[in-house]
């Protein structure tokens, strides 16, 4: 995380759930240590335990409002983004309830949401149509992991539709990572689509960012060892690789920060 700060990044979104092992006194003392401002995240990923699926879409609802309005556990830091997950190209019913828990909590709190999105399977669509049934405002919503989809209609279709589109998951487009494979587009690719929205005029709906894993509590043990060989520079990608490449291309040093630094400003300042 200092390496992050002398880099000239000075906030981070850590998109950890209680149900991935959220640990809130870690955050702080991290933050503090590094001078790097975090920050956390209510609401619940994929798989869920007894407790959450047993609740209603409502009583999740009151859990994230919750951990906004009071905090999380006792420590006084008050949820920043409400997070929702999917995976293929239908959500169970779980996954519906969150859904709908994460727009009525933003809507009664005005903190957004960012998801977890199957791009490949245009998971984002889905998503869209649920936060439209709850009356959530489109600006309200990343739909994260969009880079995964190589598809311009979709990617700028829920971008005109007012949401923004995370592109997050870059350095999954090294070699080392598999891309160039199974339908896994290359780094390069995503930032050419991403440049291509930019030129259609669509910069004002994309977060650039880096999915990257400092730990790992859903993973065996070894992987994030593995994860570090693949992609040396970390958290560093863009940074390093993806921002470089883009000036190249043609993208303005304005474009870049309005997708790495204006978007997620406006984005967060409204919570």
């Amino acid at each position: 995380m200092k390496a992050v700060k002398a880099a000239g990044i000075d906030t981070i979104v850590d998109c950890t759930t209680a149900d991935l092992g959220r640990d809130i006194q870690l955050l702080q003392d991290v933050s503090r240590r590094s001078g790097v401002h975090i920050v956390a995240t209510t609401g619940h990923w994929l798989t869920p335990t007894p407790s959450f699926e047993a609740r209603t879409a409502q009583e999740l609802a009151d859990f994230f409002t919750l951990e906004i309005e009071r905090g999380i556990e006792d420590s006084g830091v008050k949820a920043g983004v409400i997070k929702a997950a999917s995976e293929g190209d239908r959500m169970t019913p779980f996954q519906e309830n969150v859904f709908r828990a994460a727009a009525r909590a933003s809507k009664k709190t005005g903190v957004p949401v960012t998801t977890h999105s199957d791009a490949r399977h245009r998971g984002g669509e889905q998503q869209a149509t649920i936060f439209e049934q709850e009356g959530l405002d489109p600006s309200r919503v990343c739909i994260g992991h969009s880079d995964e989809s190589s598809d311009f209609d979709y990617l700028a279709g829920l971008a005109r539709r007012g949401y923004t589109l995370g592109f997050d998951h870059l350095f999954y487009g090294l070699p080392s990572m598999g891309a160039g494979s199974n339908g896994i587009p290359t780094w390069q690719a995503r930032a050419d689509r991403l440049k291509q929205l930019i030129d259609a005029g669509l910069n004002g709906r994309i977060f650039l960012a880096t999915d990257w894993m400092f730990a790992l509590t859903i993973a065996p043990t070894g992987t994030l060892d593995v994860l570090k060989q693949r992609n040396p520079a970390g958290g560093l990608f863009n940074v390093q690789n993806t921002i470089p490449y883009l000036l190249r291309a043609g993208v303005t040093e304005e474009q870049i920060r309005m997708i790495t630094v204006d978007n997620p400003r406006a984005f967060f300042a409204q919570g």
